[in-house]
Parts: C-alpha cells; structure tokens; sequence
C-alpha cells in the first residue's frame, strides 16, 4: 500500500534503522564511560592504597600498602603546618607526630601521595581522594609534622 508519504514497509524500514542506530550510540556511550571508569580506577590505585590511621591524638600511621614505592607529605590546610616529603617502600609503615598544639587538629590533616607516575593525590581528612594539578610548596616557617623512624 503507497500512500503520498511512502509505503508502510518504508516507514517501519525507517524507524527500525533509526532505532538501531539510536541503540548504538547508547551502547557506545556507555562502553566509554565504562572504560573511563575503569581507567580512572587503575590511575587512582596506587594512591588509594597508601593508608593513614591515628593510633592517639598526636600519633598517626601512614602505610604504603603497594609493591612500588611512592611518596607522602603530610600538611595541614593552606600549609599552615606540614611535613617533609618521605620516600616510603612497598609495605612500608611510618609514624607522623603532630605537636602538642597541633593536637585537636587530626581532622584537617591531609595526605599528599605522589605516586610511582608522578601523580599527585591528596586525600584529605574525610577520607576524599582527589587528583591535584598544582602543587603549592611546602612552608617555609611555621609548625612542621615530623616523620617518627622506628
């Protein structure tokens, strides 16, 4: 049957085509959001396996809990107060001390990781790890954290 619109086998053709091609650009989509995802994952793991724990107010634990080494700076907000940068090994455990009037401070604590790639991450004291493009430098005066060796 041809009507002055086309026959209905053409518009059934016609919808069927727009609809396949409407599922492959969803489909395709979503495989590169899944790839993203994935590879955003596998950038981030290295930081994400460097873990800081407290053990009493002015003591914390930082493991690197990778098999490559990578290295962490611990730092107050706006570098008010921050530590040397530390080179720690795979499975590697160190001490950070705070000082006594830095005490209450612990929530604001971060950690900076830079990883075997020369990433760097920062993962603040409610546990968000994010990616930093500018890196500010550590300060010159003021209140240092200090690495505790065993």
């Amino acid at each position: 049957m041809t009507t002055e619109w086309g026959s209905v086998s053409s518009w059934v053709s016609s919808l069927l085509t727009g609809s396949s091609l409407v599922i492959a650009a969803f489909t395709y989509y979503r495989a590169t959001k899944d790839r993203r995802r994935t590879l955003d994952e596998a950038e981030r793991a290295q930081a994400a396996r460097v873990t800081l724990w407290w053990s009493n107010p002015r003591k914390a634990r930082v493991r690197n809990s990778n098999d490559v080494a990578v290295t962490v700076r611990a730092a107050l907000p706006d570098d008010e107060a921050s530590s040397d940068p530390l080179g720690l090994g795979p499975g590697e455990t160190r001490d950070l001390m705070l000082s006594v009037d830095l005490e209450g401070r612990s929530g604001d604590l971060a950690l900076i990781v830079i990883d075997s790639h020369g990433r760097t991450w920062i993962r603040r004291g409610d546990g968000v790890l994010e990616r930093l493009t500018h890196v500010g430098s550590p300060p010159s005066a003021g209140t240092q954290l200090r690495w505790e060796f065993r």
